[in-house]
């Protein structure tokens, strides 16, 4: 390809090769050439052929592996979370490890819990004051030994306090709709808000975001009737995850 004069060669690099994966022509974990065939190619200079390189991996098209070069990220996440699945029938435990060990993988998790007092945006979410105590628990969920999601719950201790599911995770049963069902509180649904933002550094480090690929945040509500009663804010790569929906539509009256 030659470059041209009008828009920096280093922009129409990046446009050729950005195509070329768009198209096909370069599928993912294929390498790209390298930096001096690159060169040759266009007639470039190595500083104009990596700031070509530097679009992409901006962009999450390509990712640089040390020592290797430069290879082609998959675009299509290995992972589809589908929300139906997870509610198909009222959870025994947690559906993140109904999930993972249905896809053959070992579900593990680590966590922290400590009362604390809800800020004023939790506050909304759980229908209470600014200031009431809650129970904030971190987790970092895992599979096979891998980092894979990242999530911070919390719940009104007006609620929960005092009872046998006080502290999340020191019962024998695990998952939020169980557990409530211990105390006589029957979760009748859920609500979940997904929104795309740039991984903060410890996402990004734990959770291994490639440069330019954006993060899922998901806020997810439980309910009772009209009550919240947990409320948690779970983060995935977009390069793992793709969140598929199935609503249903009533029928024709």
């Amino acid at each position: 390809m030659s470059v041209f004069s009008g828009r920096p060669a280093y922009l129409q690099i990046a446009d050729d090769l950005r195509s070329q994966i768009l198209e096909g022509a370069l599928q993912a974990d294929d390498k790209l050439p390298s930096e001096p065939a690159l060169m040759d190619d266009y007639g470039v200079s190595r500083i104009v052929v990596r700031q070509a390189l530097d679009v992409l991996r901006a962009e999450g098209l390509i990712v640089k592996q040390q020592g290797r070069g430069s290879f082609v990220r998959a675009l299509v996440p290995p992972t589809k979370r589908v929300l139906g699945h997870l509610y198909n029938e009222r959870p025994e435990g947690s559906p993140f490890a109904a999930v993972t060990s249905a896809g053959g993988q070992r579900p593990e998790w680590d966590y922290q819990s400590r009362k604390t007092a809800a800020s004023k945006v939790i506050a909304d979410r759980l229908g209470i004051a600014p200031g009431d105590p809650v129970m904030r628990t971190s987790y970092r969920f895992l599979a096979d030994d891998e980092p894979v999601m990242l999530s911070t719950s919390f719940e009104p201790l007006a609620i929960t306090g005092g009872t046998s599911i006080e502290q999340p995770e020191s019962g024998t049963v695990t998952g939020v709709v169980p557990r409530f069902d211990q105390i006589g509180l029957h979760i009748t649904h859920v609500k979940e808000d997904v929104n795309g933002r740039a991984a903060r550094p410890y996402e990004a480090e734990t959770l291994q975001v490639p440069q330019g690929v954006p993060v899922l945040v998901i806020e997810r509500t439980y309910y009772v009737e009209d009550q919240p009663v947990e409320t948690a804010d779970i983060v995935v790569s977009s390069a793992r995850y793709v969140l598929s929906y199935r609503l249903e539509i009533p029928p024709r009256t």
